[in-house]
């Protein structure tokens, strides 16, 4: 399957996953869940492995898995801690700028990644800043929004940091396959273990306390969560870095979308930036065509 296509695939999984993230938020903290949601992502993979595991067990390879999941586990670690320390709207806000550090790294990691013409870069741009602020408006129209704002330095670090470990990882993780060390299952099967082993002491899940309600609603989100990131993965072996994670961040579009078809009407501030990233995306098309 194409590549852009995949990674609008994950786009569009990352949008049901953050509005199934926002009903569950609704009923329990962050903290209950954040550890359990990557315990249920390895729990589903885990009986599958038979079929598709494959990994190299040789020092550079280990060396490769390591750095990709070093970056992403202190991603998610930051990212956790810029929703509890920060209102959602400046959070999301801030990790929306992912593929920008994704894009600024490209020239320095040539030798990781295909190169990017005037188009792709343009269209990165274009997609990144729209997403910014169609997140904003989102968020703004949102109760999420209504939480008190805290702009410590310290605090605004969280989601800057986490945006720029996200938009690097990639990297290292592009390189694990176009090296034929592993593939996307395996890396994702391995990366949802380690983050679940580090995730447990932070946030002490205890599934026994959660409705069946909310087990059901964790259950569900994982799956979703599931086919999002192996959409990702799988585009990153067909195209660059900074274009799928630009395409795979347009999550707020879909979003957008799914208000849409529940009748919702869009502000003209929505309307404006979800024009912006249409642009953007149809921009890295061409450009990748």
């Amino acid at each position: 399957m194409n590549a852009l296509l995949l990674a609008l695939l994950s786009a569009l999984g990352g949008a049901l996953a953050n509005l199934l993230a926002r009903t569950l938020l609704r009923r329990t903290a962050l903290r209950a869940i954040f550890g359990l949601n990557f315990t249920l992502i390895f729990a589903l993979l885990l009986p599958f492995a038979p079929l598709y595991f494959s990994l190299i067990v040789s020092p550079p390879a280990l060396g490769w898995l390591a750095l990709a999941i070093g970056l992403d586990a202190a991603a998610n670690y930051a990212y956790f801690q810029a929703f509890v320390h920060l209102d959602a709207l400046t959070a999301s806000t801030l990790l929306a700028l992912s593929p920008l550090f994704t894009l600024l790294a490209a020239p320095f990691l040539s030798g990781m990644t295909p190169p990017l013409g005037w188009l792709q870069i343009l269209g990165v741009g274009l997609c990144s800043g729209a997403v910014l602020m169609l997140t904003r408006a989102q968020n703004a129209a949102s109760s999420l929004s209504r939480s008190r704002p805290h702009h410590a330095p310290r605090a605004l670090a969280y989601p800057l940091v986490a945006a720029a470990l996200f938009g690097l990882s990639l990297y290292p993780t592009r390189h694990l396959f176009a090296a034929g060390w592993t593939n996307p299952p395996t890396y994702y099967l391995v990366r949802a273990g380690v983050i679940a082993l580090l995730a447990w002491p932070l946030s002490r899940p205890r599934w026994r306390d959660l409705t069946p309600d909310l087990r059901r609603g964790l259950v569900l989100r994982a799956a979703v969560v599931v086919a999002q990131w192996l959409a990702l993965l799988y585009a990153l072996e067909g195209a660059a870095p900074a274009v799928v994670k630009a395409l795979a961040d347009t999550s707020p579009l879909f979003v957008l979308g799914l208000s849409l078809w529940r009748g919702e009407k869009p502000t003209p501030a929505q309307a404006l930036a979800a024009l912006g990233v249409a642009l953007g995306v149809a921009l890295l098309w061409l450009g990748v065509g």
